[in-house]
Order: structure tokens, then sequence, then C-alpha cells
């Protein structure tokens, strides 16, 4: 009668275990991935309604990337756009992506240039997972940023809403390094290669990346790998050249049109 297992049959069964779980491991790690990256675009699109809230209540202007002000104890703080649309979002956790919830550090940034208070009403927590179309929310006066105020684009300026990018999975570039200039915004593939990004006319979805190979620096010192977008769009040719981007890295313009076709441009 027999009593038990072999040794040869015990190692033969912890062999097999540990191969399934060595199949199973990824396929969780991508599930979870890919429910963090349903999670974002949620976000994303939130954060979309919540420009465009703002522009119904401030005749057709659309927020300012950020400006500098002064906060309660009298000292110099900084305004992001997240700021300015927080009355219509509830829960500022929407502006964190969940893969990456503190990409950069705004606060830390601001600070060591001069702006003592930091982000305004964000303590030393103001930072975010998102980069934003600055030819759209255009900035407002920062001079220890060397930002200086332009006019706010209104949204009866977008000709193409539905293809004019808002915000992004992305990060801010701290110095002129991989066709970075200093404090641009940065695409980062973060999703199994993805980016999420939403539009003006409120929608949001997912665009295919791919890393170049260079590496660069954020704003807070922390690697930064440059990502390049993985199809053509009109993000890839500025309006009036006939020669496409080789590495588009960026989301930054308003969609316009030319006898090529979609293209990008500024209206400031």
């Amino acid at each position: 009668m027999r009593k038990g297992f072999t040794l040869v049959e015990l190692l033969v069964v912890i062999a097999i275990i540990a191969v399934l779980i060595g199949l199973l491991l990824p396929v969780l790690a991508t599930s979870r991935e890919k429910a963090r990256q349903t999670a974002c675009l949620s976000n994303l699109q939130q954060v979309a309604m919540a420009v465009l809230q703002y522009s119904q209540d401030w005749d057709d202007t659309l927020p300012m990337s950020g400006y500098e002000a002064v906060d309660a104890s009298g000292k110099p703080c900084f305004v992001s756009v997240g700021s300015a649309i927080s009355p219509f979002i509830g829960d500022k956790r929407i502006l964190a992506c969940p893969s990456e919830p503190m990409a950069y550090d705004t606060s830390g940034y601001v600070e060591s240039l001069g702006i003592t208070g930091g982000e305004c009403n964000s303590g030393k927590e103001g930072g975010g997972s998102y980069a934003l179309n600055d030819a759209v929310l255009v900035s407002g006066d920062a001079p220890h940023l060397k930002l200086y105020a332009q006019k706010p684009v209104r949204l009866s300026e977008l000709r193409y809403p539905s293809e004019t990018v808002l915000g992004y999975d992305g990060n801010v570039a701290g110095s002129n390094q991989c066709n970075f200039r200093q404090f641009a915004p940065a695409i980062e593939g973060r999703h199994l290669g993805t980016c999420n990004a939403c539009f003006a006319d409120g929608h949001a979805k997912a665009l295919p990346t791919f890393p170049s190979g260079c590496i660069a620096q954020n704003i807070n010192g922390k690697v930064l790998t440059e990502y390049c977008l993985g199809k053509p769009s009109p993000y890839s040719r500025r309006c009036g050249q006939a020669s496409y981007l080789q590495c588009v890295n960026q989301l930054t313009g308003v969609v316009g049109r030319d006898e090529m076709g979609n293209c990008f441009m500024r209206l400031r």
C-alpha cells in the first residue's frame, strides 16, 4: 500500500507550480496595468470636461497653464491649471495617474526658483502626472519661471477640437536634452507603451508610443525617458511645412489644416 509521494514526485509538482506561477504573473501584471490605464483614461476625460465647464463660466475662455500669485501668508505661489479647474472636479486625485501619481513635483521645483509658497493651496504636495498643451492652455505671468502672460485662448478659436489635445500622460523636462526645451511638456508611454490623452471636445483615448532611446531629466532631476508617438497624427507636421517631425515627443499646438492636410500651429 502506497503511503505518500516520493521525493522525485514532489520535485516534479513543485516545478510545475513554479512554471505556472511564472506564466501567470506577467498576465496578472498586465491586467493590473490595464485597470490603471482605464482609471487614468477616465481621469483625463473628467479633466477635459472640467476645462470645458470652466470655459462656459468664463465666457468661452480656457484656463491658463499657470501663473504666479500670493498665498494667504503673503508668499509668492504658483497657480496651476489644476487649481483653476478644482471647483469642477471635486476630488483632486483625478489629477493623478494611478500608474505614476507623482511624475513630477511642481512645488519643489518652483520653490527652488524662488516661489517660496510652492504650488498655491497644495502645500508640499503640488505635483502631478499629466502634461499640458501649452499652446491651448497658455501661460500666465510667472517671471521666476521665465513665463510671461499671453492672451488666453478661447474655445471658439479651436477649429478642430476633437483633434486638439488638452492634456496627456506626461512629465516636465528640466533641461535642453532630447530635443526638449526647459520646462517643456513630455509624452510618457507609461501604460504598456501607450499614452492617454484628452481632447478639447471632451473625449479621451490612448495613443501608441515608443521610446526613442534618449534619456533626459525632469524638473526634479529624475530620469525622463523620451517617448515618441507611434503613429502619424496632426502633431507630426507643423502647418506650412512639408517635412514631418522624426519624433513627436510632446503634444503642443492647435490643430489646423493646410494644403497637405491636418497639421499643428500656435495661435499666440
